[in-house]
């Protein structure tokens, strides 16, 4: 019987055996925050780069979808515009809890990417990246969102706020270091030996309305 090699060069395709590991919202706009969505879809200019260089693209999961209430971040909403009520009270007050659980989550699901990325290399794949999205508080590679202080602001939301009144906090409230989800990811990729180079999408300026293709 002929072992695995002789079989994928007999059935070789038009693969081109390269990679990209992709923050969810990027090609999935609908979990983003509420307010946050900048696009109806996908960021077509990040998806085009990658067509372009014939490159696959893996979707990783959305760690906030998962730890905060699904695609809608239930969990957080009762922040909004509640401050001075029992509700964000106690909200605040499980702040601790729900950032650990979130911790826990988010590391199971680094464990799971990291597992694919090590099964792509170990099948002769390349991995030409990992695209994060900086403003995160999950996938932020250089820049993350401080939370407790972007909840703080979010509690004095009026009734009138809109989506420009949300993205202002968030905007004010980004901060230099990585979001959980990146931060678990790099430590598990070293604890593997792996080295993968890792890449930002810029959620402010898509916010102001730039165009940002990736450069791959």
């Amino acid at each position: 019987m002929a072992d695995a090699s002789v079989w994928l060069d007999r059935l070789a395709d038009e693969r081109s055996r390269k990679v990209v590991f992709l923050s969810h919202c990027l090609l999935n706009e609908n979990t983003r925050y509420p307010g946050g969505a900048c696009r109806a879809g996908c960021v077509e200019e990040v998806v085009r780069v990658c067509l372009e260089r014939r490159v696959g693209i893996v979707q990783m999961p959305c760690p906030e979808e998962f730890a905060w209430g699904g695609v809608l971040k239930r969990r957080l909403l009762a922040f909004f515009g509640g401050q001075g009520t029992f509700g964000f009270w106690l909200g605040k007050l499980l702040l601790p809890a729900l950032l650990w659980y979130t911790r826990r989550v988010t590391r199971k699901l680094a464990r799971q990417v990291a597992g694919q990325i090590a099964d792509y290399l170990a099948s002769g794949f390349a991995v030409v990246g990992v695209v994060g999205v900086d403003g995160s508080p999950s996938c932020g590679v250089d820049r993350t969102l401080d939370v407790g202080r972007s909840l703080d602001r979010v509690g004095r939301l009026r009734e009138t706020a809109r989506a420009a009144d949300l993205n202002d906090i968030v905007r004010a409230c980004v901060v230099a270091g990585r979001g959980m989800f990146i931060d678990l990811l790099r430590k598990e990729l070293a604890r593997r030996r792996l080295d993968v180079p890792f890449l930002a999408h810029d959620l402010i300026a898509e916010l102001r309305g730039a165009s940002l293709p990736l450069r791959l």
